[in-house]
């Protein structure tokens, strides 16, 4: 049913949990069937999600895995034990949410569709343990609803202030709005400034030997970390440290300091997103790169490309097929008060390429790639499909 779910991206983002609330209850309340574990924070919440669920899966855990936004279809947002679900499967729930929402006479969100889809799913296959990535900020995520007894926080940086306030306090309350009564949380890359205004918590510690993850950058290390810490409080006396290297030691979150030949891919949407992505290229002593650049009119583009601006050669200004894009012609122009060298997009650019300023556009390449590159193979089946639309 894609033309129901296409219907649902227009209406934004809903501001509360009445319609979640509502459509799970027409539903049985699915998301009662399963112990669940929330992620929440501004930047490595998908990447622990994955490591976490690959840990679990690695214990003999029946894992459920639900995140955003994806790269190519919406069905990368629903993993069980790795696996996604299959086309002829969503298609089959997304017209059982569709009876419901008329029968309860409501307009479900984009994400909240999503998300009662993989409530549906993961009930449906006996799924022991969902990790949830929570979609923006915690205390009014659709997420939050699912029955579980651990959060954890990865990171906390200035978005989406317009919905989650306008200091890092104000949306580190709502990121921890995510916390169920008694669960335990567990923190990832925090300043110590807002260590102090979290509740009782665990903090994630650094592992010798380090732990080795496919993704490039310690802080994909620390991201795994994290995962590995909480995946040894919901485990207790069953987990293992072997098993979890391993787990760990295979695991790849796809479009996020990924090297695939001679492209590096990274979704740096924000500046401390971009940040990271500059400290990790010269962890690596990676020389100044030629650069395809994207990003969206609510984005802070000029702060993106200032702290990757090092890391610059020349910039390749594109524009993605999203009603928020910027277009070259702006991106051009916050490269000139940057300083940084401009060259219309072309075929022909000298490899390797960094490719970043929007997941979109790391999507919509890590696409046209997958035919050509093993590491990308499971895109290979995937049909293009929107992300969300305009926040309101």
């Amino acid at each position: 049913m894609p033309e129901y779910l296409l219907s649902r991206i227009p209406l934004g983002i809903s501001k509360g949990l009445r319609n979640i609330k509502t459509l799970c209850n027409e539903l049985g309340n699915p998301q009662k069937s399963f112990e669940s574990i929330h992620i929440a924070g501004t930047n490595g919440k998908g990447g622990t999600a994955l490591y976490l669920a690959g840990i679990l899966q690695a214990h003999g855990v029946i894992t459920g895995l639900f995140t955003s936004p994806h790269l190519v279809s919406v069905r990368e947002r629903f993993r069980i034990n790795g696996k996604i679900i299959s086309q002829r499967e969503l298609d089959s729930i997304l017209l059982q949410i569709e009876h419901a929402a008329k029968t309860a006479n409501i307009e479900p969100s984009y994400f909240e569709t999503l998300t009662i889809a993989a409530f549906i799913w993961f009930k449906k296959n006996k799924v022991q343990a969902a990790v949830l990535e929570a979609g923006l900020g915690g205390r009014l995520d659709s997420t939050k609803i699912a029955n579980g007894n651990i959060a954890a926080i990865t990171s906390i940086s200035l978005e989406h202030t317009e919905l989650l306030g306008n200091t890092e306090e104000k949306i580190l309350k709502e990121k921890l709005g995510i916390l169920k009564k008694g669960a335990t949380l567990i923190l990832g890359n925090l300043p110590k400034k807002l260590l102090a205004k979290c509740p009782w918590h665990i903090r994630a510690k650094k592992i010798k030997p380090e732990l080795q993850v496919k993704n490039f950058g310690k802080i994909h290390i620390k991201n795994a970390e994290l995962a590995w810490a909480i995946a040894k409080e919901f485990l207790g006396t069953k987990f293992s440290k072997i098993i979890a290297r391993t787990a760990l030691k295979n695991a790849i979150w796809h479009g996020r300091m990924q090297v695939v030949k001679n492209y590096i891919l990274d979704g740096a949407h924000n500046p401390a997103a971009a940040k990271i992505l500059a400290k990790c290229l010269k962890e690596k002593n990676i020389p100044p790169l030629p650069c395809i650049f994207a990003s969206l009119k609510d984005k802070d583009t000029f702060g993106v490309l200032k702290a990757l601006k090092p890391h610059i050669s020349v910039c390749y200004p594109v524009q993605m097929e999203n009603p928020r894009a910027r277009s070259p012609k702006e991106i051009c122009e916050i490269c000139k008060k940057l300083k940084i060298k401009v060259m219309p997009f072309s075929n022909k650019i000298q490899k390797p390429i960094l490719i970043t300023g929007s997941l979109y556009l790391v999507g919509k390449v890590i696409s046209e790639l997958s035919g050509k590159y093993h590491e990308l193979r499971e895109f290979r089946s995937l049909r293009n499909f929107p992300n969300e639309g305009k926040l309101v």
